[in-house]
């Protein structure tokens, strides 16, 4: 069985202290992978100082690194409708693109959701406006061929409609030619459902042994304390500061070696 993994970093480009530490990290931790959020404005456009100063960070720390687009709408819901959703995720995708080309860095080749506002977690589902984007522009998409390690015991994912709708949009992204990882996964809660370090290292050194065959992607959101986090993330941010410790303890990565896991950077 060969089980590869893409280990992500989200949320690049809101924080510039997380964005040091992310540039740090995938030059020297297991992380393989990041994803930027061109932050939208009140017009709709987006926060290009954070994805310049990330994409500027990356080329100092990790040049060869391709950024992926992390895609963030309004909430709650746009409303200039379907073909306002595409151009916004287009416009979130050039933004990206642009600076990434700016600081000498590979093209963005993925596409993902912040909050699940792509996927109709919380609202309407956009998975057809998504999947047309990266057809059209060549990008993987972070939708889950299976739902084992990200729905699990979740009765929303479980539930028959979600999973005929996830069914349907699995089709139309092999259908339009849009790479699929084979399952995701992450710590869904907040700083209540972690605990401590030692229950959240444990949950993902489990969730390691839970790969499936095939390349998977575990994504977290690693930041160090400061005040900052703090007033961002609230009932959030002991989490995010234990995902970066987790991402420099031995411990992690002695267990993705024990179990014969690749590290790479796309599915």
């Amino acid at each position: 069985m060969t089980r590869s993994l893409v280990l992500t970093a989200d949320d690049a480009g809101t924080d510039p202290d997380a964005d040091r530490e992310i540039a740090a990290l995938l030059a020297g931790s297991p992380l393989t992978a990041v994803g930027v959020i061109a932050v939208p404005d009140r017009d709709g456009g987006s926060d290009l100082p954070g994805v310049e100063r990330i994409a500027g960070l990356l080329a100092r720390t990790a040049p060869g690194v391709a950024p992926g687009v992390h895609v963030a709408l309004p909430e709650p819901e746009p409303a200039g409708g379907l073909d306002d959703v595409a151009d916004r995720i287009t416009a979130q995708a050039d933004a990206v693109a642009h600076a990434a080309a700016a600081a000498g860095l590979p093209a963005p080749d993925r596409l993902d959701s912040h909050k699940g506002t792509l996927y109709g977690l919380h609202g309407r589902s956009y998975l057809p406006e998504a999947i047309g984007v990266c057809a059209r522009r060549g990008l993987a998409f972070r939708l889950p061929r299976g739902l084992e390690l990200y729905g699990d015991g979740d009765p929303l994912l479980s539930s028959p409609a979600v999973r005929e709708r996830h069914a349907a949009a699995v089709a139309a992204a092999d259908a339009a030619g849009v790479r699929l990882p084979r399952a995701i996964a992450t710590h869904r809660g907040g700083d209540a459902g972690a605990g401590d370090y030692v229950a959240l290292r444990d949950h993902y050194l489990r969730l390691l042994g839970r790969l499936p065959e095939g390349t998977s992607e575990i994504f977290l959101h690693p930041a160090p304390e400061t005040e900052r986090l703090r007033a961002a993330a609230p009932g959030w941010w002991r989490a995010r500061t234990w995902e970066l410790r987790l991402l420099g303890d031995p411990v992690f990565a002695r267990e993705i070696d024990r179990q014969g896991i690749g590290l790479v950077a796309r599915w």
